[in-house]
């Protein structure tokens, strides 16, 4: 079974990578243009816009993938109970082992997230607000994917020392 995890995790590890490597360029290409205001908002670019839609689609895209999959996959790799548990009990276990922060910064990351999906354009101060938002809260979606990574490879080296 640890064989079947690692090979998701290794899965997920590559998927999330490209997902990071993806927000961290888009972030850098609309960087000079944060933090938005309304006017700036309604001053974008075209170019602007599509770096902005490629970092909202992998933040959310790395988000998904490291709620729906790595967390409890990882948590199986610990030989942490997660069947039949809700996604609370699941971040609950992840901050017990300090493997995120804490649920409220999941939460709150999930709530940003969420908040993505709703289509401002009508008002360009939220819609600015909204994404400034988004924005910030890039590190600290970052953060815990590393931290996760880390805990992997910090496990799987002692899984190794211990072989030999």
């Amino acid at each position: 079974m640890q064989n079947i995890n690692k090979l998701k995790i290794d899965k997920y590890i590559t998927e999330c990578d490209k997902h990071q490597k993806r927000i961290n360029s888009a972030y850098h290409k609309i960087a000079n243009k944060l933090p938005l205001n309304a006017q700036s908002y309604q001053n974008l670019t075209e170019d602007d816009i599509e770096h902005i839609d490629q970092f909202l689609f992998r933040y959310a895209k790395l988000q998904d993938a490291i709620g729906q999959r790595l967390f409890k996959t990882l948590l199986n790799y610990l030989e942490e109970e997660t069947e039949g548990l809700p996604f609370i009990d699941i971040l609950n276990k992840l901050e017990k082992l300090n493997l995120i922060e804490s649920v409220e910064q999941w939460q709150t990351l999930r709530e940003i997230r969420n908040a993505i999906s709703h289509e401002y354009d009508d008002n360009p101060q939220l819609m600015a607000h909204t994404l400034n938002t988004v924005f910030q809260s890039k590190d600290q979606l970052l953060r815990i994917y590393q931290n996760l990574t880390h805990e992997y490879q910090k496990r799987q080296l002692n899984e190794q020392v211990q072989i030999t």
